[in-house]
C-alpha cells in the first residue's frame, strides 16, 4: 500500500524553502545592484537597477525586505524623506517661535488666498487685469502728455533766443532812432 502522509508532515515544505531561496537570491541581486549604482554615482531607480541587475520592481516589489531595502536607498524617496525632514524642521522652527538670525520678517504659512473658491479666484484675477489694463491706458495718456510738454518746452527753448536776438535788434533800432 501507499503511505499516507501524517497530518503532522508537511506536504509543502519543498515549496516553502524554495520560495525562501528565491527571496533571499532577489535579496542579494538587489544588494549587489545598489552598492554597483552607489559606486558608480548614479542613481538608484527602478530602472537602474533594472539595467544592473535585470530585476524587475515587481520582483522585489513582493518582496518585504526587498523593498525596504529599495526604499532606504532610492534616490527618488530619499530625496522626498529629506524635503519632508526639512519641512518638519522649519515648521518645529515656526512652532518654536521666529529665530531672530534665520528669520526677521514672519511669513504667514497660509496665503489667504488658498481660501477662496476658484469662480471667485477668476473674478478677482479679471478685476485685477481690468483695472492693470485701465493703469496702463492711463499711464500711456500721461506719458503721451509728457511728451507734448517735453516738445514744447524744447521748442519756446529754442526761440527764446531768437526771441532775445529779436528784442535786442529792436532796442538797437529804437535808441539809433530816439
Amino acid at each position: 500500500m501507499t503511505e499516507m502522509p501524517t497530518p503532522s508532515e508537511d506536504r509543502y515544505a519543498h515549496l516553502r524553502a524554495y520560495a525562501a531561496r528565491q527571496k533571499q537570491t532577489t535579496l542579494d541581486r538587489l544588494e549587489q545592484a545598489i552598492a554597483q549604482l552607489e559606486r558608480e554615482g548614479r542613481p538608484v531607480t527602478t530602472f537602474t537597477i533594472r539595467e544592473a541587475s535585470g530585476l524587475d520592481y515587481m520582483a522585489y516589489y513582493r518582496n518585504p525586505e526587498a523593498l525596504a531595502l529599495f526604499r532606504r536607498h532610492s534616490t527618488h524617496l530619499r530625496m522626498a524623506r529629506e524635503k519632508a525632514q526639512a519641512k518638519r524642521r522649519r515648521s518645529w522652527r515656526q512652532r518654536s517661535g521666529p529665530d531672530p538670525v534665520t528669520q526677521e520678517v514672519t511669513i504667514s504659512s497660509r496665503d489667504p488666498l488658498f481660501n477662496y473658491k476658484k469662480p471667485r479666484l477668476v473674478a478677482e484675477l479679471r478685476a485685477a487685469q481690468a483695472q492693470r489694463d485701465q493703469m496702463e491706458q492711463h499711464y500711456s495718456q500721461l506719458l503721451q502728455e509728457q511728451m507734448q510738454s517735453g516738445l514744447t518746452i524744447a521748442r519756446l527753448e529754442a526761440q527764446l533766443p531768437r526771441d532775445a536776438q529779436r528784442d535786442c535788434i529792436a532796442e538797437q533800432q529804437m535808441r539809433e532812432t530816439g
